[in-house]
């Protein structure tokens, strides 16, 4: 696209209509991304390298993520097995977890109905 000089003499209002370089910029809304947290369990992670790997659950996928993206209270718990929920954001590597926190909510299995029979409460 070839650049005009600047026209300092306006002229006319109507002229200034009528020029096709003078279109006022469309600001057009950009919707947020719905952000779900998701439920993942800790595949690996290197305290040394300060990166890990989640499997996801729902999605039989990983998601990698760095130690910064841990809740700090949760890093010197974080350990290779555990139950976490994150955000899932695809970025430039390939899917990344942020905002990870340990999930304390989730209970043991129940016990077997054998266990259950010989007073397991």
């Amino acid at each position: 696209m070839a650049q005009r000089a600047i026209n300092w003499d306006l002229g006319p209002q109507n002229e200034a209509a009528n020029d096709p370089d003078c279109i006022a910029p469309t600001v057009l809304p950009v919707s947020k991304p719905h952000v779900v947290r998701r439920v993942g369990v800790i595949k690996a992670y290197s305290a040394r390298k300060r990166y890990g790997l989640v499997e996801i659950a729902d999605a039989h996928s990983d998601a990698i993520f760095n130690i910064d993206d841990v809740n700090p209270c949760d890093q010197p718990n974080l350990d290779c097995g555990q139950t976490v929920t994150f955000h899932a954001v695809t970025g430039p590597d390939g899917l990344a977890a942020k905002d990870i926190r340990i999930d304390a909510t989730t209970l043991p299995p129940m016990p077997g109905e054998a266990m259950l029979l010989k007073g397991w409460r």
